[in-house]
């Protein structure tokens, strides 16, 4: 009987010990649980072997760069009076709801002036277009996905010129669940690459948005996106991950140069000096919230 007891109290403390590996909660409060304190959930920041360096921790954020004025494609939005292909072009955004809206990357060298259309109404969707004038020309092939057969009502909701004939993008859709994506298209080749699922700037507040870019060099890009969201508390989420992703003649199709794990703060402000990439960061799951500010060399990878 004495071994028995024994026994079940070894079994009950190791399962003690295992609730205690457990992962975090949160409480209604916003902070963090962690059984027995044993364990902290880590987001780690992984940088290219492309850049050459790491992370810099630094003291102050400084006066950056005015951001260069880029050659390469040029975006405008712009509403339609119709879907394509019988559509009109309007010059700019319209004040009232139209059929649909356009983002329109005007022609640059050998590539073709190409739109993204979003089609509103009871057929919600997009498609890109080339544009003759303020007229709908042929249309293009490029699919988002492989399985975008089984999508429902998708739509674009940012697009941001690249160099090389690139253009990223961000788009919203259900399969049948909703999600946000964000996506490469090659105007040469008239195809698209998913770069994977994305989680909104929750501390930008509404409208939400998922997505910004700074320019680099006049031809180097750097976009800038989150992942795998997380409820801390009511009504407040944090993302686990920022992806940096550098476009350039030299990387056409992009290099994810600092994957940035919440440790080290999502990023709330960035900029260049030089060839140095400097960030503000800020990790909220703590109160107060926890800032940084890190600088990298992009040299190499430019």
């Amino acid at each position: 009987m004495a071994r028995r007891v024994v026994e079940c109290l070894g079994v009950a403390l190791l399962a003690g010990i295992l609730g205690g590996c457990g992962p975090a909660q949160s409480n209604e409060g916003g902070k963090s649980i962690m059984l027995f304190g044993l364990f902290k959930s880590k987001y780690t920041t992984t940088v290219r072997p492309e850049v050459g360096g790491a992370l810099k921790r630094e003291s102050t954020f400084p006066t950056v760069s005015t951001p260069p004025v880029p050659p390469h494609l040029v975006v405008r939005n712009a509403g339609i009076d119709a879907p394509p292909p019988g559509g009109k072009l309007a010059k700019g955004p319209q004040e009232q709801p139209p059929p649909g809206e356009a983002f329109i990357i005007e022609a640059s060298g050998s590539f073709p002036a190409v739109a993204l259309v979003n089609t509103y109404g009871a057929d919600l969707h997009t498609e890109f277009w080339e544009i003759n004038g303020d007229r709908f020309g042929k249309p293009r092939a490029a699919t988002f996905d492989p399985n975008q057969a089984k999508w429902s009502m998708w739509s674009s909701r940012g697009v941001v010129p690249l160099p090389a004939g690139r253009v990223f993008f961000h788009l919203k859709y259900h399969d049948p669940i909703p999600r946000d994506g964000v996506f490469l298209y090659n105007i040469a080749t008239d195809r698209v690459r998913s770069l994977g699922r994305i989680s909104p700037d929750w501390w930008r507040g509404l409208p939400l948005r998922f997505v910004s870019s700074l320019q680099v060099r006049a031809d180097a890009v750097l976009v800038r996106y989150s992942s795998e969201q997380e409820r801390i508390g009511p009504q407040r989420y944090v993302n686990h991950f920022d992806h940096l992703v550098l476009f350039s003649p030299k990387h056409p199709d992009g290099l994810e140069i600092v994957k940035l794990g919440l440790d080290d703060g999502g990023v709330r402000g960035w900029g260049m000096v030089g060839s140095r990439l400097w960030l503000e960061t800020s990790d909220e799951r703590e109160a107060p919230a926890r800032a940084f500010v890190w600088s990298l060399d992009l040299g190499p990878a430019l």
